[in-house]
């Protein structure tokens, strides 16, 4: 689904949530049915993460504002001036603890309706009360559209965006292990930066989809999303390690005999990688498991061989650690595909 198809339905299910609102305020004859239709449109979001949050926000934050706009036209004179100094006060406490808590805002969106539309009511309390029902709808019918028509989950962009890393993570991977075996190249600095950020957003993501989403589509979210995310964060880790030690030195380097071992090794750790990321848990990792131990058996024949003699102290240095990050790199992916797996 593209961006422009995506906001077109969140359009459609806005007016569809605002229609809903409107037809039901008509159905049980509310007076002020408006602020129903109104609360639809503020708490509709794309995502239904998002749609939840705002939905949580705008009822605690108007229940909050409900009270505190009953109260301000209880013990305020119906005076112009006695009601701008209790606005004032209200809407400046509220402003002020959204550094707390975003709900405020809408609390103090709800002192304004309550104090400026209630000032000559004679049931201060049920007026308040209903300002709270009509809301309430708008939220329930921008809650129940979000859900139940065409609904974008968060938990679904997270599910895209680690299948998308892993092949981005697997193509760098590639790119320097090429780099080192071509006598240790340089690397542009930033050769991972954006993927590593890329990979940090997963968190906040995560975060919202176990906080909102987590409720109603928990059979969805039995994936281990954690363990993926956390896989993830590991493997571009590795990668940065990588960046660094190739560009730790400017010298030039050395014919790595491993070369086409190591290559190998990249290329089946970004299968296995894709694979956890895509649930194609029927795919083995024994492969992976087995190049990595003959990987290790190999190096410690060489080391016997004494073929490591002609690195100087800095070369050896760097070639052990470039060799440790992609034997770390390929030993986390086992690890993580295994704990996917289970």
């Amino acid at each position: 689904m593209n961006i422009s198809s995506t906001h077109v339905i969140h359009g459609l299910k806005t007016a569809l949530a605002a229609v809903l609102a409107y037809a039901t305020t008509m159905l049980l004859n509310l007076e002020f049915g408006h602020w129903a239709v109104i609360s639809t449109v503020i708490v509709m979001q794309i995502y239904v993460a998002d749609s939840i949050e705002m939905c949580l926000y705008r009822l605690s934050g108007t229940t909050v504002g409900a009270i505190l706009g009953v109260l301000v036209l209880f013990v305020t004179p119906p005076n112009s001036i006695f009601i701008g100094v209790a606005l004032f006060m209200t809407i400046g406490i509220c402003s002020f603890l959204t550094r707390y808590k975003t709900r405020y805002r809408m609390a103090a969106i709800t002192v304004v309706i309550i104090v400026m539309t209630g000032i000559d009511v004679e049931n201060i309390f049920i007026f308040g009360l209903f300002r709270v029902f009509e809301i309430a709808i708008g939220i329930l019918c921008a809650f129940v559209i979000s859900v139940l028509v065409f609904p974008k989950r968060r938990v679904d962009v997270l599910m895209e965006r680690l299948e998308s890393q892993s092949l981005e993570c697997t193509k760098k991977c590639c790119v320097l292990v090429d780099a080192f075996i071509s006598k240790q190249q340089n690397v542009e600095g930033t050769l991972v930066d954006d993927l590593v950020r890329d990979v940090w957003e997963n968190h906040s993501l995560l975060q919202k989809i176990n906080q909102h989403e987590a409720m109603i589509y928990r059979k969805k979210l039995n994936i281990k999303f954690s363990d993926k995310v956390s896989l993830m964060n590991r493997s571009v880790e590795h990668l940065r390690n990588m960046v660094r030690t190739l560009n730790s030195l400017d010298d030039d380097g050395y014919d790595i005999i491993m070369s086409p071992e190591l290559k190998k090794l990249a290329e089946e750790s970004g299968k296995t990688l894709s694979a956890t990321m895509k649930n194609e848990f029927l795919v083995t990792t024994n492969k992976l498991e087995n190049m990595v131990t003959d990987l290790d058996i190999k190096l410690l024949n060489i080391r016997k061989e004494g073929l490591i003699r002609r690195f100087d102290s800095k070369k050896l240095i760097q070639v052990f650690s470039f060799y440790s990050s992609l034997q770390y790199f390929a030993e986390d992916i086992l690890a993580g595909a295994k704990i996917c797996k289970s």
